[in-house]
């Protein structure tokens, strides 16, 4: 779909020039401004200059050869000639618009002007003004009360009061010595410019003449370039630009309205010998036109600051117009006879579409700028693109009722993301085995369950790959997530155990408890350890056997408040209990639980309150668990659960986190089968029964074989460790992950997770908060550590924090977050994941982060403003810089930098078009028209490559911008002389197809 399919504004607007060597009128439609279709309607001999009424319904050319005025009906689609009145001796200017619809021709050879009325039909009248009447100009905007003409052979301006129909005067004929063809008059009709020439190569001048006081002049004239050629004035009458053919420059100057006064004017260089100069219709940039070289400049009127088109616009490019709206222009080729297009800003190249009924809300592009993916809010799925061939791939299905908000790819294209907020999920999109992600190849999408009413918005993910971040609206929290997972080992010797047997995890997954049964030593000892930074471990004081009284420690349970530590002991039959007032002090024995008596007590499970104890038993032969009341001393038994009759070996425990189901592991490793063997059995607590259930048994469960820990990390979840056999017949080690069904007693499916047999893989522990998992290895000595897939990190409350969008800088320093409740930003440092809360306007939305790992920006919706945010601010911390407010700047939802840090590109609230922003100064230097209404952007990844790509919601598309500001778009085949061009606006009635 081309990107003018909305563009009503200019669908009929018309550029109206004459063809003196074809002896027509071109009329060229800019319904694609890009393309014009241009149509010629035949003229009398020699048309050297044309106008258009100011209701835009007839065009007038002045027909040097013919002597005639050709009235040209606009109207038509195909526009006619109406009449040709005669207009005096070789007519060579005309202009219309003035009061009472009156139109001015000068004739050259009569040393007159001739005034008709609209349509001609009238004889006109003349008036007698200076030699040689070659240009005219009136105040623009229609109804015009003077007319100023340069006579060019005795140097004079001639003041011709038009205010009366039928009755022109001349009011003054000013001498203005050199004068040239160009002239501007300013909008209200008070001031007129007029351009001579110095001697020889000297400088040129603007002469400004006061028209309300009969032409006097408005102090000295201004030295400009030498050789003035043309002259333009800004619409709103407060700039001027003057193209100096002799001297390769364009004098820019401001202008007071009030008192016509020129400022000291600026030399800008430019291509030699300018021919043709023009302002856009905004005022933002003036466009000159080098004759000798072919090329055009642009020159931003903020700046002043030039760029040049490498490629030239033609071989004789002898004007230039820019399109109603600004964003194209058109110089004509007297060489070529071609009307050339140049884009003069940004604009919309094309869309891709994303299928019926999508709704894109976010894109990710592939580092290497050739596809992307876009999150389709509408239909669960991920759309694919092919940014080469711009069209739309095969869809990614995200299963379930998961629906994308927003996606993210990784650097090295291994893996790519995409939240889901309805869910809680992060869904994970990975290639083949050994392969990266790419257009069309296959995807297999996983989705990793974040905290329940998580409602995961953005996402980002780290320059190394290790973490796709998230926002977590629902609980106020920053997900950290390994896609890939992580599993590493703690070495025997951090450990500091003989023989570890149990394990015990603090809640926030910091401390590591690890007991030592240590046969052939004195009763054991509880090994303790401290992350110091992810994956690094090191030893603390460890609690030895007289402080525990211990006895051949076996498995730990952990109160969540880490106040309370319960130690099985295997060898004398009872659980030690011990305490302390707060985390910092050191643990003291408080109880022993020994009544009724036990026999190698060795699974422990442990409330998150630290009150009930469930103690595994093999007393009489028989695998059981008893329940204690550990709250009070000494401890009270509730209740004994039988798990399997005749089993002299005690099953690991495990609790779920709601406390409402008990499982147990029972191995049977002590048989020799070439077989999966063991049980995992299961009872709800609350239902008074006395006998657990068979929950997976093998060997038709093969998943369960010879199990030892077991842990639940969520109440739907459990993990059991399969120890294998080291003897013949070998047997696997593995962590089977068991999902379970609604009843929570039966399995619904069931992954593996490789363990080392020759490890002897014992007993298993899971830290509450980041789900990371730790299994001691009693052979080895070592702990098998599987990081969570999610890290939380908390932001703030639910009640007062709602974090909405994500972005990493590129340095990998900072996660910056934005929060739409708290009107902050959560800059959170990843390398020690401490957060620093920078307070920014009213609701916070999009954020990005600028190349280098310098900036952030952000887009505050409700207070119509982006914020700055230095990631090193003056205190070595992150802090705001600066607001920027503009007009322009109304409820911005989304905002991106490109590639190069050079523009900011801002979305707002159901607009249609993209706002580009200097990134520097916050200055919106462009509007770009690109889609119905459009959810976000992504620019292009590469510095070189200037496009960003926005998905538009109602658009069911991602509609692809090019940035750069400046470039030859084509031509068409149109003999005219665009230096008597006028363009016909869309909202004229001559425009009207």
């Amino acid at each position: 779909m081309s990107e003018h399919d909305n563009d009503h504004n200019s669908a009929a607007a018309r550029l109206v020039a004459p063809a003196w060597g074809a002896d027509g009128l071109v009329v060229a439609g800019l319904a694609a401004p890009e393309q014009p279709e241009v149509h010629v309607t035949p003229v009398q001999s020699n048309p050297r200059a044309v106008a258009v009424s100011s209701d835009g319904t007839r065009a007038y050319t002045a027909n040097h050869d013919a002597g005639t005025l050709s009235v040209v009906d606009l109207g038509p689609a195909v526009p006619a000639v109406l009449r040709s009145p005669s207009a005096g001796k070789n007519p060579c200017a005309v202009t219309a618009g003035l009061a009472g619809d009156q139109v001015c021709v000068a004739n050259w050879a009569d040393d007159q002007v001739a005034v008709f009325d609209k349509e001609g039909l009238s004889s006109p009248v003349t008036v007698d003004v200076g030699k040689g009447p070659c240009a005219l100009a009136a105040a623009p905007g229609g109804q015009a009360q003077h007319v100023c003409v340069v006579n060019e052979t005795d140097a004079t301006v001639s003041l011709v009061d038009v205010g009366t129909s039928g009755s022109p005067s001349v009011t003054a004929t000013v001498p203005v010595p050199g004068v040239t063809r160009a002239i501007a008059v300013a909008k209200g009709g008070r001031f007129a410019y007029v351009a001579s020439r110095g001697d020889g190569t000297a400088n040129g001048h603007v002469t400004v003449l006061d028209v309300d006081a009969e032409g006097d002049p408005v102090g000295d004239p201004v030295s400009v370039g030498a050789e003035p050629r043309a002259l333009a004035l800004s619409a709103e009458g407060d700039r001027l630009c003057v193209a100096a053919y002799g001297s390769a420059s364009v004098s820019v100057a401001s202008v007071n309205p009030t008192t016509g006064r020129i400022e000291t004017p600026v030399s800008i260089p430019v291509e030699p010998h300018p021919v043709a100069v023009a302002f856009t219709p905004d005022g933002s940039l003036i466009l000159a036109v080098g004759q000798t070289s072919g090329r055009l400049t642009a020159i931003r009127t903020d700046t002043l600051t030039p760029t040049t088109l490498d490629e030239p616009v033609g071989a004789v490019p002898a004007g230039v117009v820019p399109g109603p709206d600004g964003r194209f222009a058109y110089v004509s080729d007297q060489a070529s006879g071609t009307l050339v297009t140049v884009r003069t800003s940004p604009r919309k190249t094309v869309e891709v579409r994303t299928g019926a009924g999508s709704q894109p809300v976010n894109v990710a592009v592939a580092p290497d700028g050739s596809w992307a993916y876009a999150a389709d809010s509408a239909s669960g799925n991920v759309a694919v693109l092919d940014l080469g061939q711009l069209q739309p791939g095969t869809p990614v299905p995200l299963g379930g009722a998961h629906k994308p908000w927003d996606v993210a790819i990784a650097p090295d294209r291994t893996f790519a993301c995409a939240t889901s907020p309805g869910t809680a999920a992060l869904l994970v999109l990975t290639p083949a085995q050994g392969e990266v992600l790419t257009f069309g190849g296959a995807v297999t999408v996983k989705a990793i369950a974040l905290a329940p009413n998580a409602e995961p918005h953005g996402v980002a993910i780290t320059p190394d790959g290790h973490y796709a971040v998230t926002a977590d609206a629902g609980t106020a929290t920053v997900s950290l997530v390994d896609p890939k997972g992580g599993k590493y080992t703690i070495e025997a010797g951090v450990v500091g155990c003989q023989q570890p047997t149990g394990a015990a995890l603090s809640k926030d997954g910091t401390t590591l408890y690890v007991s030592d049964f240590a046969s052939g030593s004195p009763n054991g000892q509880i090994a303790v350890l401290t992350r110091t930074s992810p994956g690094t471990w090191q030893q603390q004081t460890p609690i030895d056997s007289v402080t525990g009284h211990l006895s051949g420690p076996h498995e730990l349970g952990l109160s969540a408040d880490g106040l309370r530590l319960c130690v099985a002991n295997y060898q004398n039959g009872t659980v030690s209990v011990l305490q302390r007032a707060t985390t910092g002090d050191r643990w003291a024995f408080h109880m022993t639980v020994d009544k009724p008596a036990m026999f190698h007590p060795y699974g422990l499970a442990l409330t998150p309150d630290g009150r009930t104890l469930y103690v595994s038993n093999a007393a009489g032969n028989n695998a059981t668990v008893e329940a204690f009341d550990i709250s009070g001393n000494p401890a009270t038994h509730q209740r004994t659960i039988t798990v399997e009759n005749g089993d002299s070996i005690p099953p690991g425990l495990a609790l779920s986190p709601d406390g409402q189901y008990l499982y147990a592991a029972v191995s049977k490793a002590w048989l020799s089968d070439d077989a999966p063997l063991g049980m995992v059995y299961g009872i709800r607590l609350s239902g008074g029964g006395t006998a657990m259930t068979p929950v997976a048994a093998s060997p038709a469960a093969a998943h369960v074989d010879r199990p030892n820990g077991i842990v639940c990390p969520d109440n739907q979840t459990l993990y059991v460790v399969n120890q294998g056999r080291r003897e013949t017949p070998v047997r696997d080690a593995f962590l089977a992950v068991i999902t379970l069904d609604a009843s929570r007693l039966k399995v619904q499916k069931v992954e593996q997770q490789a363990l080392d047999k020759d490890d002897t893989p014992y007993s298993i522990a899971i830290a509450r908060d980041d789900g990371t998992c730790c299994i001691a290895n009693a052979t080895s000595g070592t702990v098998t550590v599987f990081t969570s897939n999610v890290t939380p990190v908390k932001v703030g409350e639910p009640a007062t924090s709602r974090p909405w969008d994500v972005a990493v800088s590129d340095d990998g320093v900072y996660a910056c977050i934005s929060d739409r409740k708290a009107a902050t930003v959560h800059c959170l440092r990843l390398a020690d994941r401490e957060v620093f809360r920078v307070p920014v306007r009213a609701d916070p939305m999009g954020v990005a982060c600028a190349p280098g790992g310098a900036r952030a920006y952000v887009a505050n919706h409700v207070d119509n403003s982006i914020t700055v945010i230095s990631l090193n601010g003056t205190q070595g911390r992150p802090e705001e810089t600066a607001t920027w407010k503009h007009e322009l700047i109304t409820k911005p939802e989304s905002v991106s930098v490109s590639a190069d840090g050079t523009w900011l590109f801002v979305t707002t609230e159901n607009s249609g078009a993209v706002l580009m922003l200097d990134a520097t100064t916050g200055t919106p230097r462009f509007t770009v028209p690109a889609g119905r209404a459009l959810a976000a952007g992504a620019p292009d990844p590469r510095a070189a490559t200037p496009l960003v790509y926005l998905a538009d919601t109602a658009g069911a598309a991602v509609s692809v911008v090019n940035t750069t500001a400046l470039g030859r778009v084509g031509g068409t085949e149109a003999a005219l002389d665009l230096r008597q061009a006028v363009v016909v606006p869309a909202d004229l009635k001559g425009a009207d197809r």
